[in-house]
Parts: C-alpha cells; structure tokens; sequence
C-alpha cells in the first residue's frame, strides 16, 4: 500500500512538473488557431441541446490549471479528466487520477493503458494526410493481447468520408466543425468512429474512436484547445 501511495505521488509530481512543458507547443499553436478562427467558426452558445454538456462551461474549465482532455462513455454516464504525461514525437499521452492513459497521434487514438482489454499500439496512416481528403481508403492494425500474454493483431479496411460544416456545442461555444467518418471492418469485428474537426483544418476537438472488441468505443473532449492560463 505505501508503495502504491509512493508511486502516485511519483506520478502526480511528474505530471505537475512536466505537463505545461509537454504540450506547450501543441497548445500554443492549437490556441493561435481557435482565437483566429474566422467569424461564425466559433460562437457563444445561446442554448443548450444537450443538457449533459452544459455543465462543462468555461468556468467549469478555468479552475483547472493544467491542459486537461476529458474521456467520456457514449451514454456520458462515466467521465474523467486526464491531465498530460509524456510526449514521444508528437504521440500525446494522458493519465487520469485512477491510473488510467491514453495516447493521440494527432487525435487519432493510438494506444490505452488501465482498460480491460487495452488498444496496444495501432499501425495507420498519417492522420493529418487522412483527415484533409474529402474520401479516403486505407488499412489499420490494432495490437492486442491474449489470455497467454501473446501479441494478436486485428486488420481493419477502412473508408474515410469528410461532411463539412457541421455545428457542435462544446463547453458554451458553438462549433462550426468538418466531421470525418471513418468506417472500418475486419473479418470479425467493425466499427465506426467519428472525428470533429475544427472548420477547414485537421485539428481534432471531439472524437468517437473504438477502443477494442471487449471495451467497444469512447469519446474525447480536446478541452485544452480552449484553456487559458
């Protein structure tokens, strides 16, 4: 048990002392690109669609003084805030209080740590590539492990389809968003996940991604692309 206590205090020194540094050059050009975005882009939000999304304003978020993403089930019946942990050539890894990480290669979820079948690691095209064509075929793998702790992989097909121009309430902003739709089958398993993508870029604010058979498909909320400090 004091081991235990040690290592999340470890932990959250770590994360206290490196996460600023980590993202600074992400959230720095993410900010550059939200505050210039052009008029009707980004809006205050006159009403609330969805009464699980109104209590996440930007009060909410300004007491929190590190760059935070939120995770969330798609029923948003179970959420956390994840603060960040490390940074490996642009790979962003996140860490909540319970333990449990993960990883974006520009917003394209690459690997978890804490769930009870993790996405190991995925092979896949560059997102950005990916994400500035209005169609697109490309193949992914995913990596897991099995009940020997052997590596098993996953071949998906997928299809691409960008619908531009979409409105999105995040926080108490209306966004105006291009929506990539990515559909992918294997020889067992499909799935569809969603990207939201900030109007004519491929920056990526709110997700769906699949996470694997057994834990199926989550959401993410890029809040720090908002934060002030």
């Amino acid at each position: 048990m004091r081991m235990k206590l040690i290592f999340l205090l470890s932990l959250f020194f770590l994360v206290a002392c490196s996460s600023d540094d980590i993202i600074n050059k992400e959230k720095k050009d993410l900010w550059n690109v939200v505050k210039n975005l052009k008029p009707g882009i980004l809006s205050e939000a006159t009403s609330n669609t969805d009464s699980r999304e109104v209590e996440k304003t930007r009060l909410w978020l300004s007491k929190f003084k590190q760059p935070i993403i939120l995770i969330s089930s798609l029923d948003k019946t179970n959420q956390a805030t994840l603060v960040a942990l490390g940074n490996n050539e642009q790979k962003l890894t996140w860490v909540s209080a319970d333990g449990i990480s993960v990883s974006y290669d520009q917003g394209v979820l690459i690997a978890t740590r804490g769930y009870s079948q993790d996405l190991l690691s995925l092979k896949f095209k560059n997102p950005e590539n990916v994400f500035s064509q209005s169609n697109a075929q490309y193949s992914r793998v995913h990596r897991y492990l099995n009940g020997d702790n052997n590596y098993f992989d996953i071949h998906f097909k997928c299809q691409g389809k960008k619908h531009t121009l979409k409105t999105i309430q995040m926080l108490d902003y209306n966004i105006m968003v291009d929506r990539f739709i990515e559909d992918c089958k294997s020889e067992n398993y499909k799935y569809v996940n969603e990207y939201d993508l900030l109007a004519g870029t491929t920056i990526v604010v709110k997700s769906k991604q699949w996470i694997s058979p057994t834990n199926e498909s989550f959401l993410t909320y890029s809040f720090y692309a908002f934060q002030k400090f």
